[in-house]
């Protein structure tokens, strides 16, 4: 069996490994225009501020791909797939034939679309060149813009922080991160990022930005002006398709893939940043950005490419982070309101720890959690099983309630799956 995987990042190190777990003699060829071995790329504005060190990054050493027999064309950047031949065409026109393909070939950062986004000065975070280059850049700067009110932009916004800069936090929006916290969640981040000096500044982006040759200022949507000579720009990524355009497989804005992550074309698999796996709880099939999501994705992937049969049980969206020692923990549709859906809330009286559970007709479907996020598997798995919650609704929110053990029993009963450890 000859197995092609495009995407050295954890989608595709987790199929490789799952691959060589069920065919240890199968032929391994995987390409990537990035020639570093896989590393963790949410630990990158730890790297990128000097908290973590360069080896700390890697998921895998260099020594991992001999090891599990893989040809890693190195720095080689694939360019069409044709299903039809079974075959890929990479850069140089290299014509490598596969009997299962994996796409995990990831996403890029949306750039910024703007007067003066090509000055320098102007950095991007996902790659580690491109931390490498942001790392200059500060080296060289007084004084920074961070733009974007997810996980990333806010990384960026610690990131300048860290390096002793004055930062401005530029959110779009009118609270951090609206697509998966509510008003009160947020509102407890936002304190702690201002107790850290960071300028936070809401319904603002850039309309443009000025300076010769290197980035002075910053143009803001309200018409202000900010002194800036480094600007982190997170407004979101862009699935890598591109290669796909002919490919006749079926795509969103990634590859849409089944619960096996079998895309519409016959041996050809996707996992990771550019599939569109189905989310149970939104009952559609969505992209799901998270390294958790990656890495279970990638296995079950590459389990299948080889022969066996897993299934993914459900894509919800499930996001951790950590903003200065604040842990916050995100599932599944927890801003959902209306008629059907109930919302249980504790806060802590000094707004250092929240939680909330949304359940819809008794069922958990979504969940903050804020200070003490150790619950977080349980939930996911819950969500994900559809369990229902009624019966002990009443005390989830009690300080003393054993969730791990109601779980297991909710799910020991349904046959749905055991509680993460």
């Amino acid at each position: 069996m000859r197995y092609v995987v495009i995407g050295n990042g954890c989608a595709g190190i987790e199929a490789i490994k799952a691959i060589r777990r069920r065919d240890p003699e199968g032929r391994i060829i995987l390409m990537d225009p990035d020639p570093n071995p896989c590393y963790y790329r949410p630990m990158l504005p730890d790297y990128a501020c000097g908290l973590k060190t360069r080896e700390e990054l890697w998921v895998v050493d260099k020594g991992f791909y001999a090891e599990a027999l893989v040809d890693f064309m190195a720095g080689r950047r694939a360019l069409e797939v044709r299903p039809d031949e079974a075959a890929v065409i990479a850069e140089g026109g290299v014509r490598v034939v596969f009997d299962r393909l994996l796409l995990a070939c990831g996403s890029r950062p949306r750039l910024l679309d703007c007067p003066g986004a090509d000055l320098d000065g102007v950095v991007y975070l996902r790659t580690l060149e491109q931390a490498d280059h942001t790392r200059k850049i500060a080296a060289e700067s007084k004084r920074a813009v961070a733009l974007g009110g997810g996980l990333l932009g806010v990384e960026l916004a610690r990131l300048f922080n860290e390096l002793g800069l004055e930062t401005d936090y530029l959110i779009r929006e009118d609270r951090f991160w609206p697509q998966m916290l509510d008003e009160a969640s947020s509102a407890i981040v936002e304190k702690r990022l201002a107790e850290k000096g960071i300028r936070i500044r809401k319904k603002e982006g850039i309309a443009g930005l000025s300076g010769r040759g290197r980035v002075r200022e910053a143009h803001t949507t309200s018409g202000e002006v900010i002194e800036a000579d480094l600007i982190g720009v997170a407004i979101g990524v862009v699935p890598n398709s591109e290669l796909l355009e002919d490919s006749g497989i079926l795509t969103g804005p990634g590859v849409i893939v089944d619960g096996h992550m079998r895309s519409s074309a016959e041996g050809v698999f996707a996992a990771g940043d550019i599939a569109q796996a189905y989310d149970p709880v939104h009952g559609e099939h969505r992209i799901n950005t998270s390294w958790m999501g990656a890495r279970k994705e990638g296995r079950v992937a590459g389990t299948n490419m080889a022969g066996g049969d897993e299934e993914l049980p459900g894509a919800i969206a499930f996001n951790i982070i950590n903003i200065y020692g604040l842990p916050v923990a995100c599932l599944g549709q927890n801003l959902a309101e209306g008629e059907g859906y109930e919302h249980l809330v504790r806060e802590h009286p000094q707004g250092e720890a929240y939680r909330k559970y949304v359940l819809r007709e008794g069922r958990l479907v979504g969940a903050i959690l804020i200070g003490d996020i150790t619950d977080a598997r349980i939930l996911e798995e819950l969500i994900t099983a559809a369990a229902d919650l009624g019966g002990i609704k009443e005390r989830l929110l009690e300080e003393s309630f054993d969730l791990r053990a109601a779980a297991g029993e909710l799910l020991g009963r349904s046959g749905k799956g055991a509680v993460a450890e």
